[in-house]
């Protein structure tokens, strides 16, 4: 039987991962030099280039002339954490930031009826936000809520403010559980100039449902989110009664 003998740009590519762990370097923390890491462990300089370039063209590391090549950021998504986005960016030590790109109301299709449970034609809010940690744009959201559980919510901070915070506030609305899908698109011209991504470059494609305590549905969201700076994580748990399952 033939044994797999990995490729020589893949072991490279396996050298520069572990010395990112074992070092614990941050996002902007700067490599070796090429011929210090060549010489570390005894590797082409080309074959070093080439898993150099294919870890920059994931998102994984970046350049900049003259000073080297660095850990680009990452930001970690957690599939089982229900929470705002302003509480996921604060834990990087990073400025985040939301634009609002449009704020309208819709009526219900056929789709977003069957997801709601309500009537077609019934009213729902629109709301497509821009978010944005430390000037990098790492994911374009579009959210709907019924109108008549938020009335008057055009009126609020939708930029500055957290919607689940208004929404719990101000409305009494209190969202305890839901469910996530994703998957993979590809932008198109709109979303690619805000993320500033090349048209058709892959994205992660989220579809989340948010419900309250009686099982209402409260939001619905899509969300595009760049593949090359967002890593997806998900638990895993010891199912007693029949293995390991997904969280």
């Amino acid at each position: 039987m033939d044994i797999y003998k990995p490729r020589p740009k893949e072991v490279a590519t396996e050298y520069l991962e572990a010395y990112i762990l074992e070092h614990n370097l941050k996002p902007h923390d700067r490599l070796p030099t090429e011929r210090e890491m060549s010489n570390m462990w005894h590797l082409n300089r080309i074959t070093l280039r080439s898993a150099i370039a294919s870890m920059e063209a994931a998102g994984r590391l970046y350049s900049v002339q003259g000073r080297g090549t660095m850990v680009a950021p990452r930001f970690v998504r957690t599939l089982q954490n229900l929470e705002s986005f302003t509480k996921y960016a604060s834990r990087y030590d990073a400025v985040s930031e939301t634009r609002l790109l449009s704020f309208s109301t819709i009526e219900c299709d056929k789709h977003l009826a069957q997801r709601f449970r309500r009537m077609l034609g019934d009213r729902l809010y629109r709301i497509t936000r821009l978010r944005i940690i430390g000037d990098v744009p790492i994911m374009i959201e579009n959210a709907f809520i019924p109108q008549e559980l938020a009335p008057g919510l055009e009126e609020h901070d939708l930029v500055k403010g957290s919607l689940f915070a208004i929404l719990e506030n101000n409305y009494g609305l209190i969202m305890d559980h839901g469910e996530e899908r994703t998957g993979i698109t590809a932008v198109n011209a709109e979303e690619a100039d805000y993320l500033k991504i090349k048209e058709d470059s892959p994205a992660f494609w989220i579809v989340s449902t948010t419900r309250d305590p009686d099982d209402k549905v409260v939001e619905y969201c899509r969300t595009v989110a760049r593949v090359d700076v967002v890593e997806m994580s998900s638990i895993l748990r010891w199912d007693y009664g029949g293995g390991v399952g997904h969280e």
